[in-house]
Formats: structure tokens, C-alpha cells, sequence
């Protein structure tokens, strides 16, 4: 999972711990074995998280003054062993597939091939320039240099927020979560090209290339793929 924290600095910080906490513990009581659980009963289970993060969230800003805006994004991935799973999301952190076959099933490569890679989003941005794009406004190239692509319109921390829920087949390809410290530095095309070679680097080089890029966000990547034997 992956939280970008929203409303200050500080008060950022305490929503996505906030946020971590509620649904990792929520996830914790509700799989007794993650292989057993059907695709139904995972997306019922992070949405139990999403909500527990969320009114724990709110609770505490109604508490604090100071905090009284605080939220944050989240997206997460529930994944059985056979790399199927639901992946669920608030606000503009992002879930992406990459690699050789969008639609292969099963994999036993840890390395992806430069020349065959295909990147594809999962989830669906919550902003302000997600929906310019909907309504054919701008294109997303067009958004990527938008000067409010960072204005969500969806964030955990929000009275009565769900995430959306999108199924995922793993197969030979890499599940790619990230914050838009990312996103909003490389295109979805250098995102791509980065994620070659051995797996277990991935993440290291891409926020090294977010970083390069003078990243204006924190940079945050998680990988998943799926391991046979």
C-alpha cells in the first residue's frame, strides 16, 4: 500500500500513518489465508479498511484544530498466490501494471526485457485534471503539465469516501503502486522504460529518476510480482 499524506506537512504525515495502520490492521483480522478468499470477499475487506482508515482520520482531525484538513491518498493491492487480486484506491496515488504481456496468465521471469515492455493504469486519478480529461477538456499529455494536476478531488480524511476497486491478473507482469511524487515527475512512458532488468532494483531506480528530476512530492514505489516455483 501506498499513502501520500495531504493538509501540511505535519498534518500529512498523521493521516498516512493514520491510514497504513487502520488498513493493515483491518487486513491482518480479516485473512485467515489470502489464497483462500475469493475476489468478493477481498474487495468487501478493503473497503472495511478504506472506512475504518478513513473515520479514524476524521475523528482525529476533529479533534485537533490544527489538523483539521488532514487526509491523504491511498491505494492498496490484496493479491492471492495465483497473482489474482483486487486493487482499491482514494485520491491520485496510482496502481500500474508493466510488463511483456498485459494478458499473460502465469510467469516464472523476475527480469522484464526493455524492448517488450507495455505499462497500462490500473486505478483512475481522483483530481482536478482527471476530470478536464474525462470531459475531453485536455488530453492526458495535456495533464501531466497541468499547473493543478496536484488538486484531488477524492482523499481518505473526506466524510462518506470509498475507494474504487479494480480486479487485477498479475501473470508475467509487475504491479507498480506509487505516490504522485512519481507520477507526476515521469510520464507513464518513463516509468516504463525504467522498470527493465532485474526486479528487485526497480524501485530504488525509479525514485532515483524522480529524484534526478527534482521531484516536487515524496516518492514512494512498491512492486509485486507474482513468484512460481
Amino acid at each position: 500500500m501506498v499513502a501520500d499524506g495531504l493538509g501540511g506537512h505535519a498534518a500529512g504525515e498523521v493521516a498516512s500513518r493514520l491510514a497504513v495502520i487502520e488498513l493493515t490492521e483491518t487486513l491482518k483480522r480479516g485473512i485467515p489465508q489470502p489464497e483462500s478468499m475469493t475476489i468478493e470477499a477481498m474487495k468487501t475487506l478493503l473497503k472495511e479498511g478504506f472506512k475504518k482508515a478513513n473515520d479514524e482520520i476524521c475523528y482525529q482531525a476533529d479533534l485537533t484544530p490544527e489538523r483539521s484538513n488532514m487526509g491523504t491518498t491511498l491505494v492498496a493491492a490484496l493479491l492471492r498466490d495465483d497473482g489474482t487480486g483486487v486493487v482499491a484506491n482514494v485520491g491520485d496515488s496510482r496502481a500500474y501494471l508493466v510488463g511483456g504481456n498485459l494478458a499473460v496468465k502465469k510467469s516464472e521471469k523476475r527480469s522484464l526485457e526493455r524492448e517488450a515492455l507495455q505499462i497500462r493504469r490500473v486505478t483512475v486519478d481522483h483530481s482536478y485534471v482527471q476530470e478536464l480529461v474525462d470531459q475531453g477538456i485536455i488530453t492526458g499529455n495535456e495533464a501531466f503539465d497541468h499547473p493543478n494536476k496536484n488538486i484531488v478531488t477524492k482523499m481518505i480524511g473526506l466524510k462518506d469516501v470509498g475507494p474504487d476497486l479494480y480486479e487485477v491478473e498479475l501473470g508475467e507482469n509487475v504491479l507498480l503502486l506509487c505516490s504522485d511524487g512519481l507520477s507526476d515527475t515521469l510520464r507513464d512512458t518513463e516509468i516504463q522504460a525504467v522498470v527493465s532488468g532485474r526486479l528487485d532494483d526497480v524501485c530504488e531506480h525509479l525514485v532515483e529518476a524522480a529524484l534526478d528530476r527534482d521531484a516536487r512530492d515524496n516518492v514512494t514505489v512498491v512492486l509485486a510480482w507474482q513468484i512460481t516455483t
